[in-house]
């Protein structure tokens, strides 16, 4: 088997007036396109068709009204571009035929997204894409304009458009026989060679419209680091900004790569748990119980900067309404805002795109580390927020746990090291010592039951473990998976066997979790640490004896009600 990772080549900024016109093209006709084929038999046909997409359609028909001469592998290129939105959409419909049966006869309420989700996803099958948290939105905001649910999907989602000119060149002949891109790449002399296709007019009539310019790109050692594992695939030239908002163009090469087989032996793994105040808490454990690790708590470290941001959006989001409601929205000052907006709006994507990926790399750099056999995660449906949490924590937890657990899958799918699901419930209130029931509070300080609290107690008296919440599920999450079933296995249980023992932490001074610095992939007595790179960080909890210039403890990374690690010997309990 062989999965694609992809390089993004850029291309040179001296011809951009050449890839700008290339993207506009293409952003006007595959508009054109997608237009004509919006309707219910297209979807139908497009998604009934097992090969390339573009081979659905007539390769002339869609064009003739447009009064331009285009090459027939751009043409093809672009009608493969349209058939993926069709065969997108067409799931996404599939997805909202089965809503129709459950919807309430009100507007969707935060409990109901759960009960929808738990009758729609027996079989995960609409998971891994999140088209129904997507559709419950659509649909929410059709019955906030309409006060009822739409009959069909149509009536609800109008004909998508395309604001990039992004070029799939997968409908081409070839590297060296293409008819829209030609690449080739020299490994001695660590260069590659592109040759591109781009219209010298933006409304090109005839052949002579057309011409190709080469490109000569090199010093991407990771591009020549990735040929040594596979071949190279037809690029995607795409449109990109940098963060002061300059356009530039590259070209994505995707690299088929052979997987690593997976072993089909789980003897250990690593369990997650997804958390409302951390995003990820990892330990590893094994099929006899032994915990081979003490927590890894994997944080993304600028979720302060994504709070201002999500402030910033609300509070320009106010004002554009406030100009509509005054009839302002034509004005200079109303098209100023708008454009903080996007480029507020921006930035949010990008901070999303970078805390999901970071923090996938951080989990496949554990998995490494402690050479596990399979990841284990907590299926998606079983999660809730807190009442209490505020609406960016909620936005956080629903769609970048989905998108972490996404990204997660496909980098363990090429390192060989297998994924798993289970659907457990209690995870958070069963003791992995002794197996009874706990409660949790708000921190060790404290003893009142707190639903939404970030402490375990055990409630057997002869056990009296506890420990950090997170820390908790992701044990229990293993001993779901070892069991066989969806059940919690109480004659497995789990106790940690390493070089550490579990001290008991006070309430930080802080009314935030937060996280210092600290090593990022431990083992007991491993001299260097591990890192898998990017803005998340993995800090196990380990204290630091040192005080502080300031006088305090000095006890690092300062995890506000969780369980800290101190080294030394201990034995096992």
């Amino acid at each position: 088997m062989s999965d694609h990772l992809s390089l993004p080549i850029c291309l040179p900024d001296e011809d951009d007036q050449r890839f700008e016109r290339l993207a506009t093209l293409s952003r006007r006709v595959a508009n054109h396109v997608l237009k004509d084929y919006w309707t219910p038999v297209h979807l139908d046909g497009v998604d009934d068709t097992s090969h390339q997409a573009w081979k659905y359609f007539d390769e002339h028909d869609p064009f003739e009204e447009l009064d331009l001469y285009l090459p027939s592998r751009f043409r093809r290129c672009i009608l493969q571009k349209v058939g993926e939105t069709l065969r997108s959409h067409a799931d996404r419909r599939d997805a909202f035929q089965s809503i129709q049966s459950v919807l309430p006869d009100h507007k969707i309420r935060r409990i109901h997204r759960r009960q929808i989700k738990e009758q729609l996803w027996d079989d995960g099958d609409y998971l891994s894409s999140g088209y129904v948290d997507i559709l419950i939105d659509q649909l929410n905001s059709y019955y906030d304009r309409h006060g009822a649910y739409p009959a069909t999907y149509f009536e609800m989602q109008d004909c998508p458009e395309y604001d990039s000119g992004v070029l799939p060149f997968s409908a081409d002949d070839g590297p060296t026989s293409g008819q829209a891109v030609k690449y080739q790449y020299d490994a001695d002399s660590g260069m590659l060679i592109i040759r591109l296709k781009t219209p010298d007019t933006p409304s090109p009539e005839t052949r002579g419209d057309w011409s190709w310019t080469e490109y000569e790109r090199g010093g991407y050692e990771a591009f020549h680091d990735l040929l040594s594992y596979g071949d190279l695939s037809a690029p995607e030239f795409q449109p990109s900004r940098r963060k002061t908002g300059d356009a530039y163009y590259e070209l994505s090469f995707p690299v088929e790569v052979d997987q690593t087989e997976m072993n089909d032996d789980v003897d250990c793994v690593l369990a997650l748990d997804a958390g409302m105040r951390k995003d990820m808490t990892a330990v590893v454990v094994t099929d006899d119980g032994e915990q081979l690790s003490t927590p890894h708590f994997i944080q993304f470290t600028d979720r302060d900067g994504m709070r201002r941001l999500h402030r910033e959006r609300t509070r320009l989001n106010d004002r554009l309404a406030a100009l509509c409601r005054d009839g302002r929205s034509h004005t200079d000052e109303f098209a100023h805002i708008q454009s903080e907006y996007e480029r507020v709006n921006s930035k949010i994507r990008h901070k999303r795109e970078q805390l999901t990926h970071d923090v996938a790399n951080q989990v496949l750099a554990l998995a490494l580390t402690y050479d596990v056999d399979a990841i284990v995660h907590e299926d998606l449906r079983s999660l809730s927020p807190p009442s209490d949490e505020g609406t960016l924590s909620w936005e956080l937890s629903s769609w970048a746990r989905r998108e972490i657990i996404e990204n997660i899958e496909y980098r363990a799918d090429c390192a060989g090291v297998a994924v798993e699901r289970v659907y457990p419930q209690g995870t958070s209130r069963s003791c992995p010592r002794c197996g009874s029931t706990g409660h949790t509070c708000k921190s060790p300080d404290h003893q009142q039951e707190h639903w939404w609290g970030g402490h375990f107690r055990c409630d057997n008296a002869r056990c009296g473990f506890e420990s950090d919440r997170d820390y908790i599920g992701a044990l229990n999450v293993a001993r779901v998976f070892f069991s066989g079933t969806d059940e919690l296995d109480h004659g497995f249980t789990s106790s940690y066997t390493g070089d550490c023992e579990t001290v008991l932490a006070g309430r930080s001074a802080g009314t935030r979790l937060t996280f210092g610095s600290g090593i990022v992939a431990y083992e007991p007595g491993q001299a260097a640490a591990t890192a898998g790179g990017g803005s998340a960080v993995i800090a196990p909890a380990v204290a630091v004896p040192e005080s502080n210039a300031d006088g305090s403890d000095g006890r690092g990374p300062v995890v506000q009600q969780c369980t800290r690690f101190i080294r030394c010997t201990t034995e096992r309990y």
